[in-house]
């Protein structure tokens, strides 16, 4: 993440890059008894990012929080925000908070662009605080903002499991394998429920993974015995093309065509795949554009370690 000190006004401020997630594969493994689902994913950081900028304040104990850009969430419905809260009764600081997001990760995708932001505003805090909350503080924070961030704590590509809040990082090898991968982006116009994606799956009698196949798929991968590719797999994907059913007919087109395999993150909306270096992804593009309309959101990204 880049950091950027301002101290030309009175006002300081912090900046730092929120960036976007796929999850290359996840698995829902059951329901859990405290209502969430117990989960295996590999997620995997893309340069596609937000701009988090904090600056404090003189108003003590206020919060401010503004989005600018692609459609993103104003004031207390931020995650940002409600970072800066948990922050507060963690250390006790009072101090009065402007949030200003440059939002280019799209809403409602499953690319983790709110998590992402709240984690960068934790950051920034902590940047802050003349004695910094240890990683195991900031996780527990983390953890109650969100299943997925605290995925974000992690630099580089992580396996996140429980609900999402238990992950280890990838060795520098595994990591280094997954630098610098091409991927494509693509999402239509809507975004999918999170939880409406769940509640399907669960009327799903054969829509939860094997414990053992998921873990041993993963670790596969990370010995190095299989491809990026092979590790593409989500138990969400087949309620998603049960229910939108434009999105099948473009997986099939781009494979037909570009002989790419694409997969959906997350929960969706946004759908990714991995690109050769010589696809013409201009071409991979008009295609999308030309199955779910102008409206689409489409990009080339990096995967970053």
């Amino acid at each position: 993440m880049k950091l950027i000190m301002n101290r030309k006004t009175a006002i300081r401020s912090v900046s730092l890059t929120a960036p976007a997630k796929v999850n290359l594969c996840l698995s829902v493994l059951g329901p859990r008894s405290d209502g969430f689902h117990e989960l295996l994913t590999l997620m995997a950081k893309i340069d596609l990012c937000d701009l988090v900028t904090l600056e404090r304040t003189e108003a003590k104990g206020e919060t401010s929080c503004i989005c600018v850009g692609e459609d993103g969430l104003d004031g207390k419905e931020n995650l940002a925000w409600r970072a800066v809260e948990l922050w507060r009764q963690a250390t006790g600081d009072d101090s009065g908070f402007r949030i200003t997001i440059k939002k280019r990760i799209p809403a409602m995708a499953g690319l983790g662009g709110g998590s992402s932001d709240a984690v960068a505003t934790l950051k920034a805090l902590n940047f802050w605080n003349l004695a910094p909350l240890p990683i195991e503080e900031l996780n527990e924070i983390a953890t109650q903002l969100g299943s997925d961030c605290p995925g974000f704590l992690v630099d580089g590509a992580c396996v996140a499991s429980g609900r999402g809040e238990e992950v280890r990082p990838l060795s520098k090898e595994a990591n280094d394998r997954l630098d610098g991968k091409r991927l494509i982006l693509f999402k239509p116009p809507i975004g999918f429920s999170t939880a409406a994606v769940y509640s399907g799956l669960n009327q799903k009698e054969d829509g939860y993974s094997s414990r053992e196949s998921a873990y041993q798929r993963i670790e596969a991968w990370e010995k190095g015995e299989a491809d990026p590719e092979e590790l593409m797999t989500n138990d969400l994907e087949g309620v998603v093309l049960s229910k939108y059913i434009f999105v099948r007919p473009l997986f099939d087109i781009l494979f037909r065509h570009f002989g790419v395999r694409s997969m959906l993150s997350g929960s969706g909306s946004c759908c990714f795949a991995f690109v050769p270096d010589n696809c013409p992804v201009h071409e991979v593009f008009g295609f999308v554009k030309d199955a779910w309309g102008h409206g689409a959101f489409v990009a080339h990204q990096q995967i970053r370690s």
